[in-house]
């Protein structure tokens, strides 16, 4: 399995007693992260025991960024760019409340990208999966998305892919083999309406994301979760589908607890179980790393306690 980290950033993790705009705040402590969706998705799959090759790829001025993932026991392979790494800044408050403020990332030209999309497809040839996950550069245009989605099946691998509606809504057709939005993600996704993502889901969103789920599987999709955040989540494949409830957890840290959904239910599914399970072990991994405050990691035998409460 490669998974595939497009637009890494720096996380810079503030902790304050109250953020209030247009005022000037003292932070308690912060921290410095090796950022990025895929990162938090590998971080999460170290709780399975199965660590799949990351490829980054790199601007030239990175602040260490390698040096921090190796700090943490990650490891990544490198396609190097020219330019600056983005920054994400991560604020949370005494009260429980996050903020999260996303660089756009080092714009890629045509130049920059025929490159990496060839040595991707090369790759792809000797993999079983791809993953890509988060957002991709500025100047990476959807059907440049949906034309790699498709080379990469083309060359032999699955595709899993959790990006944004823009994004998702155009590989559709090429076919991605796993997708995990959540609901929101998931309607603009299938109505090409890319509107400011909501967060919070109301009364029979569960409902309501099964029958999405059951509509996107129809559109060829493979595997497919939506989740509906402490809903649960629903999935569907051509022949089956179904629900999983959440857990409730005291949460710390929100931010990483899609990405480690994804990469629980996707170490679980490279392991031989069946889909049911691996969406059972995703949201089991979730609720751990909700509990962790480095986004997307998760505890081993939390995993597998959480996994026997779903039960």
């Amino acid at each position: 399995m490669l998974v595939v980290c497009m637009n890494p950033t720096m996380d810079r993790q503030v902790f304050l007693p109250e953020l209030r705009p247009g005022s000037v705040s003292r932070a308690t402590r912060n921290r410095r992260l090796a950022g990025g969706k895929p990162v938090d998705v590998l971080r999460a799959m170290a709780a399975h025991e199965f660590r799949p090759t990351l490829l980054v790829v790199l601007p030239e001025h990175n602040e260490g960024y390698l040096e921090l993932l190796r700090e943490e026991g990650l490891d990544a392979e490198t396609h190097e760019v020219p330019g600056h790494l983005r920054e994400t800044i991560i604020c949370y408050e005494d009260s429980g409340r996050s903020t999260v403020i996303n660089g756009q990332g080092q714009p890629m030209t045509d130049a920059t990208w025929q490159p990496l999309r060839d040595a991707l497809v090369r790759r792809a040839a000797d993999e079983d999966w791809v993953v890509l996950s988060g957002s991709f550069p500025p100047g990476v245009s959807a059907d440049q998305v949906a034309r790699l989605v498709a080379d990469l099946r083309a060359a032999g691998a699955k595709v899993a892919l959790d990006t944004g509606p823009a994004w998702l809504a155009a590989a559709l057709p090429a076919g991605p083999d796993l997708i995990t939005p959540n609901l929101a993600e998931a309607q603009q996704a299938l109505s090409a309406q890319h509107s400011v993502e909501a967060v919070e889901f109301g009364h029979g969103a569960l409902d309501e994301a099964l029958t999405t789920a059951r509509e996107l599987a129809a559109r060829g999709v493979r595997y497919v979760v939506v989740t509906v955040g402490s809903a649960g989540a629903a999935w569907a494949t051509p022949d089956a589908s179904g629900t999983c409830a959440s857990l409730e957890v005291e949460t710390v840290n929100p931010i990483g607890a899609g990405d480690a959904f994804l990469g629980g239910l996707l170490a679980t599914l490279a392991g031989g179980d069946d889909f049911a399970e691996a969406v059972a072990m995703g949201t089991a991994t979730a609720a751990s790393a909700v509990l962790q405050w480095i986004p997307g990691r998760a505890d081993a035998a939390q995993v597998r306690e959480f996994r026997e409460r779903l039960r």
